[in-house]
């Protein structure tokens, strides 16, 4: 292959990947234009969810209770990531022991920030977050890959990291699916966003807020009234 036609070959390349990296992030898209009925609900649904720990898994464990119906159907398949084991068992008691039609899948991820961590301390923990999860999430994205699927995030710091490969793997397979990432922002955050939320607005592709006032200042939130 001469020089000319490798230049012309990783052009086009490039080109390709541009377009599909503005595709693949919602920001790009039209505001208010959430990706909520883009989920496939036909036949089983294959759930991702993640434990940040404390009143984040608290708020999951209601979110996951309140729709219910769609998220623990019969037949549908959960995994849950978690950062500490006493979440993983909290999850076990509420939720799995109560609905044997799914099928449950447990993945332990780093988490990716203590509270009150220094910048070095915090960036070195951030680091080993992203080596660690980048297994745990292409084997969850590859098993729920051409089937109804859906990521489901709230809170936690390490939510960015999970967010951030799930849309890495969908950005450089030209053939997978949208991730179909949906983030529920704190009930605590009434008049700004959390640290978490202000990373994961540009990267979710339904990004939904529980106070109303958000939406003024964040046009792609969605209000939907108190999820938890």
């Amino acid at each position: 292959m001469n020089i000319e036609l490798l230049c012309v070959v990783l052009l086009v390349v490039y080109v390709v990947y541009i377009v599909r990296l503005i595709w693949v992030l919602p920001f790009f898209r039209s505001y208010g234009s959430g990706n909520d009925e883009s989920i496939d609900r036909r036949g089983p649904l294959n759930v991702f969810v993640f434990l940040g720990s404390g009143g984040h898994t608290g708020e999951m464990l209601r979110l996951v209770e309140n729709y219910k119906k769609m998220v623990l159907a019969k037949g549908n398949t959960v995994y849950v990531g978690y950062s500490d084991e006493k979440s993983r068992i909290q999850f076990i008691q509420q939720v799995a022991s109560e609905n044997e039609g799914c099928r449950f899948e447990y993945r332990r991820l780093k988490k990716a920030r203590e509270v009150n961590a220094g910048l070095f301390t915090s960036l070195v923990s951030v680091l080993q977050t992203l080596v660690q999860s980048l297994a745990v999430i292409f084997k969850v994205s590859r098993a729920m890959s051409g089937k109804p699927h859906l990521v489901l995030l709230n809170g936690p710091g390490t939510c960015c990291v999970i967010a951030i490969w799930f849309k890495v793997i969908e950005w450089l397979n030209l053939f997978q699916p949208s991730s179909n990432i949906v983030y529920v922002e704190s009930l605590a955050r009434i008049t700004s966003l959390s640290l978490t939320g202000k990373l994961l607005y540009w990267i979710a592709d339904l990004f939904i807020v529980q106070w109303e006032e958000l939406c003024l200042t964040h046009p792609r939130a969605k209000y939907y009234g108190v999820l938890v």
